[in-house]
């Protein structure tokens, strides 16, 4: 991620499947998940950036992008 190698290893979209099941699952039982709710909202955001096909490390490009590093 330093040098800036966001090659991917696990692509967002893979995440974003594997977190709307968790969020899913949770909210059947009755588990908040705030943060996970929240990764799923970055995820998101890097897929409509057209970062789909990136590694989970783009969340760091999404941190970049909005100031919060």
């Amino acid at each position: 991620m330093l040098s800036g190698n966001f090659k991917p290893g696990f692509r967002i979209e893979l995440h974003i499947k594997d977190l709307a099941n968790a969020i899913d699952t949770a909210h059947e039982v009755g588990v908040p998940l705030p943060l996970t709710s929240q990764v799923m909202e970055i995820m998101q955001a890097l897929k409509v950036d057209g970062k789909a096909a990136n590694d989970h490390s783009g969340i760091v490009q999404f941190l970049r992008k909005t100031g919060e590093n």
